[in-house]
């Protein structure tokens, strides 16, 4: 125990290098999806589940993982994640296909797994007085930010000085030296009584994938083609069998009688909604700032910067707010201030955006992100029993990995849709017209390749404009879902979080 006492802080460090490869990666390849669309002609559905393979793998096996680690070892399963994550990192860089490279991205979910539920559970094993686990994890929430945000900087210094493959490639000395970290300093933790729920696991497989896959066909095609009906009917029967029988399993991967407790269920969802919104601005407006706005990949990386800051500010300051107003004004309060952010953006939302509303828009977003996370993460963990720590972290895990999945998913689609709706409209040849369908970055191939030049300034100016619509509804349904869970967040979160 003095061992792990001591070498706590240390510890800490460990598992923030570990858990900073799963953050860096989504966020870094944000910027690179135009450079991967261009190069391997990549559809924005194929963008889609080039970043949603990934987390679907990620977050439909990491409970099961989670209880796994339990039983077998926290830390053990952290350094065979760490392995895999980066083998799977180093194939993904030498892709040369949209195949491969969805193929080794869902690798690289599955290697995510075995790290993320053992960084949270591991530190509730270290840290066993209630302030010390608050810095911790306030601590971990700050780097867990930092992380993402510093993810566009780095990938768009790459994209602008190497290529794309590069941005898998700087997870493998990241990986060394989280493995060998790892490996000195943490210390090993079991709960031998702890048993994974396998067959749960494989329904919850293929209930997220058939929900996800008829989303996105849906932006696509249209919500009435058969196909897509399929695809979420089959999703909602085998979610329904998932919840039966769960409900019904001794060890059931999901312990539903969590949910009953607020302390758990709002602040997930708070999590939740706060992800949602910071993984679809990020996958957006990289496009939009590469592709529309002319800015090229390290510029973009700039753009994005300030939601860094502004979750490393709320982060710092959250502890304290939380001990002084309470938990649910900090992380509904915090709920609000991204929607303000996020307002900030339907109104200025343009082709040619003012830089001020780009930098003001994203650190007020990053704000709020800091000073509600760190809070709801503690208040989530602390309703956990210590021996089910492993699964509790898993639990906080899947809630930010699927709604980062949906937020891909639901508002690809969307914006995918209205995209569509608008470029059907434009007159050109079938050939041309079927390039503009593809992606946003397709169309601007394709219009600069006319011979025509007189074409060329009008068609650019439609086909971005279809992007922006689609981009400024959704602005607007994440402005209103963000201040209603706010104000819901203030009313039912218990003042004792």
């Amino acid at each position: 125990m003095s061992y792990t006492y001591e070498k706590r802080w240390a510890g800490l460090g460990a598992l923030c290098v570990a858990m900073s490869i799963i953050t860096l990666d989504n966020t870094v390849l944000d910027v690179a999806l135009p450079s991967i669309s261009n190069d391997l002609k990549a559809s924005m559905s194929e963008l889609q589940w080039i970043v949603d393979i990934y987390i679907l793998f990620f977050a439909s096996i990491l409970i099961t993982i989670g209880a796994l680690g339990d039983q077998f070892g926290r830390k053990r399963f952290l350094k065979i994640g760490i392995v895999l994550f980066s083998l799977a990192s180093l194939g993904a860089g030498l892709s040369t296909s949209t195949i491969e490279l969805i193929l080794f991205r869902s690798l690289s979910g599955f290697g995510a797994a075995f790290i993320m539920p053992s960084t949270l559970s591991i530190i509730t094993h270290m840290f066993t007085d209630p302030d010390e686990r608050m810095k911790a994890i306030g601590l971990w929430s700050m780097i867990f930010g930092l992380s993402q945000g510093l993810g566009p900087l780095i990938g768009g210094f790459i994209i602008e000085y190497t290529s794309w493959h590069w941005v898998f490639f700087i997870n493998l000395p990241i990986g060394v030296i989280a493995f060998v970290y790892a490996s000195w300093v943490l210390p090993e933790s079991h709960n031998k009584s702890a048993k994974a729920d396998l067959v749960g696991m494989v329904l919850c497989v293929i209930f997220l994938f058939a929900l996800t896959y008829g989303i996105i066909e849906a932006g696509v095609k249209s919500w009435s083609d058969p196909a897509v009906h399929i695809s979420l009917s089959i999703g909602l029967i085998v979610c329904a069998l998932f919840i039966l029988l769960e409900r019904r399993c001794s060890y059931a991967m999901i312990p539903f009688e969590l949910f009953e407790k607020r302390t758990f269920t709002i602040p997930s969802f708070a999590i939740a909604l706060i992800v949602f919104g910071m993984v679809g601005s990020m996958f957006f407006f990289s496009q939009l700032f590469q592709t529309v706005e002319g800015y090229n990949a390290f510029e973009a990386g700039l753009l994005l910067m300030p939601m860094t800051l502004g979750v490393a500010i709320g982060a710092k300051f959250s502890s304290n707010g939380v001990k002084r107003y309470g938990a649910p004004l900090i992380i509904g309060g915090g709920i609000i201030i991204s929607a303000l952010g996020m307002a900030i953006f339907v109104v200025t939302m343009d082709v040619h955006m003012p830089l001020w509303s780009i930098l003001v828009g994203f650190l007020v977003q990053g704000l709020g992100m800091g000073f509600a996370m760190p809070p709801s993460t503690d208040s989530i963990m602390g309703s956990i029993p210590k021996a089910k720590a492993g699964v509790g972290s898993a639990l906080n895990d899947t809630t930010i990995e699927l709604s980062a999945a949906m937020s891909i998913a639901i508002l690809g689609s969307y914006v995918n849709r209205i995209y569509l709706l608008h470029v059907k409209e434009i007159e050109a040849d079938p050939t041309l017209l079927k390039a503009l369908q593809t992606s946003i970055q397709a169309a601007h191939q394709a219009i600069t390749a006319l011979p025509d030049v007189s074409l060329h300034e009008n068609l650019l100016n439609l086909v971005d404009h279809a992007f922006i619509d689609g981009m400024y509804h959704t602005m607007i349904l994440g402005c209103i879902l963000s201040v209603l869970s706010g104000i819901l967040t203030l009313w039912l979160l218990p003042k004792n979080a």
